[in-house]
């Protein structure tokens, strides 16, 4: 027997059994109990929860670290925007103004109360915001009775708006006929009592103002009430109003119309040319007067060639007592006749004979209240009258 033979086989045997052994070789399922059967690893459902969880969470911190600010900033520029002036109730922030106009018959405070609104062109207004007074008579005999039309205004102005409220007086051009020493003594007067009213006042803002200013100014009321401000000229609305001494005509002429006694003015962002007259002593006041010297001295009945065998003033109602305190109070009215057409007559006849004898320019009153431009006739449609004395308001289709 060869040993070296067998001892190399069995070295290189027991060299193969010692490698062999050195490696894991798991036993096949079927050499294992059911029990101990392996399963591959599945993963930790409840780490996967965990990681989602924590992803959540995350996620959600982030979003509150930018909607948190975001909120703040919203919440914040809301807030500016409502305590803004131009949000705010016109209530709880209100914007006034006291005009005083003192015409011939009396005096009238007017209140306003804006809507606030600093943007806009021309200040809206509420009606409901404003009220107005009036007593008699004018500045002329009695200079103090702004006292009353001051405590007016100081009752409707809340004490703390006062000194931004800002107060006018405007009185009209007949206050010049006291002349230039009287006129300045009752400005005057009125002035010391507006300084120590606790508005905002200044000396320039009390003045005598001339009939084409009224005019200008009754023009603006009456368009800003008829919302035709911004409108082109032609759909503007033409004022001729009845004060106490004069009459004023005002309308909107176009462009290419220069017309004697216009004015150029911009509002709402319109240019409007706007043609305005005054005619003095054609107020009513003054047509009263007009009348009573007519009676006296007979020469209206004889102008207006038939009276129908009335006796008496046929321009007043009949049973109208006239108050002992009217400023036309001493027109005759034994004899109130009531009666239209008799009162017409009497009114073209005194026209009749203010032209003819041309007692206080203009004498041509009828021809110079729509007067002629580049050859045509200003339409005289759309014109709105405007009467003080009776607080009546006449809108014309057209004259004959």
């Amino acid at each position: 027997m060869d040993l070296s033979r067998w001892t190399s086989s069995s070295s290189s045997s027991s060299s193969y059994s010692s490698s062999s052994s050195s490696a894991f070789i798991p036993p096949h399922r079927t050499q294992l109990h059911p029990r101990m059967h392996l399963f591959p690893q599945q993963p930790n459902p409840s780490k996967q929860q965990q990681q989602h969880s924590f992803h959540s969470k995350c996620l959600l911190l982030l979003a509150s670290l930018f909607t948190v600010p975001f909120l703040f900033h919203l919440f914040s520029t809301a807030h500016k925007i409502h305590s803004s002036t131009k949000f705010t109730d016109p209530k709880s922030s209100p914007l006034f103004g006291v005009v005083i106009n003192a015409g011939s018959a009396g005096s009238r405070v007017r209140v306003f109360e804006f809507l606030g609104d600093d943007e806009a062109r021309i200040p809206l207004m509420d009606g409901s915001g404003s009220s107005s007074m009036k007593v008699r008579p004018g500045l002329a005999l009695d200079p103090d009775s702004i006292a009353h039309l001051i405590a007016f205004a100081k009752r409707r102005v809340p004490k703390k708006e006062r000194r931004n409220t800002k107060i006018q007086l405007m009185v009209g051009a007949h206050l010049n006929n006291l002349g230039p020493e009287s006129r300045d003594k009752v400005l005057e007067s009125c002035k010391r009592l507006l300084r120590s009213s606790g508005f905002l006042f200044k000396d320039q803002w009390a003045r005598v103002i001339p009939g084409e200013e009224e005019g200008f100014y009754a023009w603006v009321a009456a368009n800003y009430a008829l919302g035709a401000l911004g409108s082109e000229p032609q759909e503007t609305t033409g004022i001729v109003e009845f004060g106490g001494a004069s009459l004023q005509v005002t309308f909107a002429t176009k462009e290419t119309e220069q017309l004697q006694s216009s004015r150029i003015v911009k509002l709402s962002g319109v240019i409007y040319y706007l043609y305005t007259q005054s005619f003095p002593k054609f107020g009513q006041d003054a047509a009263w007067e007009s009348l009573h010297e007519a009676h006296n001295s007979r020469e209206l009945v004889s102008l207006s060639s038939s009276t129908d065998g009335i006796i008496g003033n046929p321009c007043i109602p009949r049973g109208y007592n006239l108050p002992p305190n009217a400023s036309y109070a001493k027109i005759p009215t034994s004899h109130p006749a009531g009666n239209f057409s008799a009162c017409r007559k009497e009114a073209l006849a005194l026209i009749k004979r203010k032209k003819d004898k041309c007692l206080h320019l203009p004498c041509k009153i009828v021809s110079s209240l729509f007067p002629e431009s580049l050859g045509k006739p200003v339409s005289s449609e759309n014109i709105l009258f405007t009467s003080e004395l009776v607080n009546i308001t006449v809108k014309m289709t057209g004259v004959n």
